[in-house]
């Protein structure tokens, strides 16, 4: 530093409250190159305040601040920031040593931050240690080092770069008073063979008693300096080590990656169980989002398989007996054949497809000519949906046909067909076999309603078939004694299909022109995929909640 630090109506408040607090009041101050300067007051004195508007750390609310002939009072942020990082070393009283790097690397920082080659910040880092007497602990961690020791490698840590001025903040407050005036030794050592200007903030009149000029500080006001020892500084510094060769850009990110990689050698334990916990949270992530993606995908390949064009017709109810728990309310416009023919003649539909389930509580059994005891079965889904031998995709025809929607007939499922074939045959041989179904009712009652074989199809299960509409309604209006059932009481489902996607808001608009309920396959598959996504972001968000408290180590 070459012109003197200057300070002329310097003032700093602050507003706490309702009310203004004066931490420094109108301070005028000259502070020559190579000075070495003790603020000495009580706590509320503005040292510490003082100490940081050098530093540049702050800004005065009032007055001026030249240092080197820069204006720190009206500095930007950016401007503060080259300032102390090019031309201020600060000391702590609390050493501020980062615990998992050693003397070397931590008096070295100021380097790496400034951009220089590791190499050369690592040779220069270890020839200051020298100088403050260190050279036998460069690769110590601060935990292996005495707190003079530890001092000393924040001293070194001050120096490296070749500060102009360097500011100490009670440098012995956690020292004993032997180490203490050892340090204080030191610093003033390096001030007079060095002549670089240092500021040093402390309550004791020893250590100030080796400063040149004791500025003595309260309520924010100097109230006297003592310069006895005045003259001895030097207005040339001389360069302690050559000036260190940055690199304008700063920190390099070789230098990151390679300080992260350090750390981590040196916690191998923790690290690994923390990248560990990452992983797994990353699996769970992506295994919580791809199941509600798989799910959702396989839900909409299921509903294209079975034809998004199938629109799927109920009754309507009064509103009375819309949620009738019996079942036993009448439809306002029941499902008949009648119906069924009108739907077939709307414009836009390729087939219309009546369902009719089985009453609950039913026993069935098959008797077969050649089978020594009837076999128990039972009828599954409506005989009208495409779901009546499970989802689609798992089963297929192996054999015949299906049973005719508006005629007669049943078809097995594979497992039932097997029990029915003789050595040597194939499912063929069993289409057109006769077979009677016995209904038993839970009040003891059977009929017997014949029929015949039409068809194999594959699936799981052993006792499943399906039945045309003929035995459908045969065995209903036996079941509730109404021989018109389907006239009066109807179908429980119609399936209408469109030719194309594109008919299907149309032609479902004049199904329901006919007071009947109905909904496409495809409006389904809409409602399945808000609730599917609402599943996939909650399987999401647990997976991201298991990653953020992994990552939290």
């Amino acid at each position: 530093m070459t012109e003197p630090i200057r300070l002329a109506g310097l003032s700093r408040q602050f507003r706490r409250g309702s009310n203004d607090v004066h931490a420094l009041r109108n301070v005028d101050l000259t502070i020559a190159p190579g000075e070495f300067v003790a603020l000495v007051g009580p706590s509320g004195s503005g040292k510490s305040t003082l100490l940081n508007l050098l530093g540049g750390l702050d800004r005065p609310s009032d007055g001026e601040l030249w240092l080197n002939g820069t204006a720190l009072h009206t500095a930007q942020e950016k401007e503060r920031t080259a300032h102390r990082r090019d031309r201020i070393g600060f000391i702590f009283q609390s050493f501020n040593l980062l615990p998992r790097l050693t003397a070397v690397e931590n008096t070295a920082i100021p380097l790496m931050l400034a951009g220089v080659a590791r190499d050369e910040r690592e040779r220069q880092a270890a020839a200051i240690l020298e100088k403050v007497g260190l050279g036998h602990r460069l690769d110590h961690f601060p935990t292996e080092l005495s707190g003079g020791e530890q001092q000393r490698v924040a001293i070194a840590r001050a120096l490296i770069h070749k500060p102009s001025l360097i500011l100490a903040d009670e440098p012995t407050g956690n020292l004993d008073s032997v180490t203490g005036e050892e340090v204080m030794a030191l610093l003033q050592t390096l001030n007079r063979e060095q002549h670089i200007t240092l500021i040093v903030v402390t309550h004791d009149e020893e250590v100030a008693s080796y400063a040149d000029r004791i500025v003595k500080l309260r309520d924010g006001q100097i109230v006297e300096i003592v310069d006895d020892n005045a003259g001895q500084s030097s207005l040339q510094p001389t360069p302690m080590i050559d000036k260190p060769t940055a690199n304008s850009s700063g920190l390099q990110f070789r230098d990151i990656i390679q300080t992260a990689f350090d750390n981590l050698g040196r916690r191998r334990v923790r690290n690994v169980l923390t990248a560990a916990g990452v992983l797994i949270g990353i699996i769970t992530l992506v295994a919580m989002v791809s199941m509600g993606v798989g799910v959702q995908r396989e839900v909409q390949r299921n509903f294209e398989s079975v034809g998004l064009e199938n629109i799927f017709v109920t009754a309507t109810f009064s509103q009375q007996d819309e949620f009738d728990p019996f079942a036993a309310a009448e439809a306002e416009t029941p499902l008949t054949p009648a119906l069924v023919d009108e739907l077939a003649a709307l414009p836009n539909v390729v087939s219309v497809t009546p369902g009719l389930s089985m009453p609950p509580g039913i026993d069935i059994t098959m008797s077969v000519n050649g089978q020594d005891e009837p076999l128990p079965v039972f009828i599954s889904g409506d005989g009208g949906t495409p779901f009546s031998f499970g989802p689609p995709g798992q089963t297929a025809l192996l054999a015949g046909e299906e049973p005719s929607t508006t005629g007669s007939g049943i078809s097995l499922i594979s497992g039932l067909a097997d029990r029915l074939l003789a050595e040597g045959e194939t499912y063929d041989a069993l289409i057109g076999r006769d077979v009677v179904l016995t209904v038993t009712l839970p009040r003891g009652e059977t009929a017997d309603f014949p029929t015949t074989i039409v068809g194999v199809r594959s699936g799981m299960g052993s006792r499943s078939l399906n039945a045309g509409i003929e035995e459908r309604a045969a065995i209903v209006s036996w079941w509730y004694d109404e021989p018109d059932l389907l006239t009066t009481e109807g179908y429980d489902q119609i399936v209408v299909r469109a030719v194309d996607l594109t008919a299907v808001p149309a032609l479902t608009e004049a199904i329901e022109e006919k007071g009947v309920a109905a909904q496409s396959l495809e409006a389904i598959l809409d409602v399945a995929n808000q609730v599917l996504s609402l599943l996939q972001a909650l399987l999401g968000s647990v997976g991201g909640l298991a990653l953020l408290v992994a990552a939290l180590g």
